[in-house]
């Protein structure tokens, strides 16, 4: 069972001095962070002796895997046409008909598969269409003010697989069908991350003792007393870093798709570092815009590891001065690789047999259950027999249009725009 323990105390800057603009534009950074490796100090000089990081098991084996943008939200200025009202109508009632349902299933006038859902997003987002790659939240003005008027969730799978222009054509052409018009796109959140197969795994001791932060509150969670998630600042803070083990959660959020990214077998031992950035945040940054972002993406990350929140040596009082624990260092350099992959994307590989076996031993489970319940003691006849109750449960029509919603909510598969329609 997994427990936590939260200690208040977020320091969150209203300014960023580290990132300023340089004379050429670009980001820059600057500080009191230190070069790569702090400096050295003498013994006698050191707030805790080293002899004290001996209590933990030292982090010996460590390897990059991969870096880049895991979630992001983005804030649609958007004109509609002089439908909009009767657009507006057609959703209320789409949204009224979604509820008590998983999905009103719909198809937009180029045959784009997506679903209406009964929820917005509070508090200024009254509908939500959900497409295979993301989710759109629509506001109910006519068109955009001081803020966005439309909300785009994109998800894991499409960031991981999909470049993001293609992307943005895609989500052009659905807006289009409902008759509105991209004006601006603002980043709203983003959270940047860098993958590693660690060993042995960060337990909560080591990071209480290395870690150096602006942010006094974390919140761990241990299953008895492994780690398996430390969040340093406030949930609804700018800034918020999240240290956990990508593995277990792969187990549980089936997202086996990271296997061949990672380009590993198994997910063992994978542990993530996180940042989730929100608007707050962006806006100080200066970052209005996807180019704005693509821009300062590296120095940010920089920023993020080396000032905002790091792993060092208890080696000297100034925690500044402290030596960069040598996996840090290696999360720090992912500063340099930001920028190379906001281009590159990996080819889609379908989720592995493993996951199939997990859904087919819940499937041989129900089968048992129910041929004790009917006293079929015949394998074959439980078999035939479910078989039967299967068929006259389900037509066709119902499978086909739970088949559609399940293919939307699993999102990206390799078929950009769904299996029967090309985009590009």
């Amino acid at each position: 069972m997994a427990i936590f323990v939260s200690t208040v105390g977020d320091v969150i800057p209203s300014e960023c001095p580290s990132l300023a603009e340089s004379a050429g534009g670009a980001a820059t950074v600057s500080g009191s962070a230190g070069s790569a490796v702090a400096e050295q100090v003498d013994s006698s000089s050191m707030a805790v002796p080293l002899t004290g990081h001996a209590q933990n098991p030292p982090i010996t084996d460590f390897l990059f895997l991969s870096c880049g943008i895991d979630t992001l939200d983005l804030g649609l200025f958007v004109s509609w046409d002089t439908t909009w009202n009767t657009t507006k109508e057609g959703l209320e009632d789409k949204k009224t008909a979604a509820q008590k349902t998983t999905g009103l299933l719909d198809k937009t006038d180029i045959g784009r598969e997506f679903l209406h859902h009964p929820s917005g997003k509070a508090p200024n987002y009254r509908y939500q269409l959900h497409f295979p790659e993301y989710r759109i939240y629509i506001a109910i003005s006519d068109k955009p003010g001081k803020t966005p008027n439309v909300y785009v969730t994109i998800k894991s799978e499409t960031l991981w697989h999909v470049e993001f222009p293609t992307i943005l054509e895609l989500l052009e052409l659905d807006l289009d069908s409902f008759g509105g018009t991209i004006e601006r796109i603002q980043p709203s959140r983003v959270d940047l991350c860098a993958d590693f197969r660690i060993n042995p795994p960060p337990t909560l001791q080591f990071i209480q003792q290395h870690r150096v932060s602006r942010s006094t509150m974390i919140r761990p969670y241990l299953s008895g007393e492994t780690l398996e998630t430390f969040y340093s600042g406030s949930p609804t803070s700018p800034v918020q870093i999240r240290i956990y083990d990508k593995g277990k959660e792969i187990q549980k959020s089936n997202k086996q798709w990271f296997l061949p990214i990672w380009g590993v077998d198994t997910a063992e031992g994978v542990w993530r570092v996180e940042f989730q950035l929100r608007r707050t945040f962006l806006h100080q940054y200066r970052i209005k815009t996807i180019e704005d972002l693509w821009g300062k993406i590296g120095t940010i990350w920089e920023y993020l590891t080396a000032e905002w929140f790091s792993l060092r040596f208890p080696d000297n009082d100034k925690a500044e001065r402290r030596t960069i624990h040598p996996w840090w260092l290696s999360v720090q350099e992912c500063s340099e690789r930001f920028g190379g992959m906001i281009e590159a994307r990996r080819t889609y590989t379908t989720d592995t047999v493993e996951p199939i076996q997990k859904t087919l031993a819940h499937i041989c489970g129900r089968l048992v259950s129910i041929a004790a319940q009917e006293g079929i003691k015949d394998r074959m006849k439980a078999i035939l027999h479910l078989e039967e109750l299967i068929y006259q449960r389900m037509d066709d029509e119902k499978f086909q249009s739970e088949y559609k919603k399940k293919a939307i909510k699993l999102g990206y598969r390799g078929e950009l725009g769904g299996t029967d329609y090309e985009v590009f």
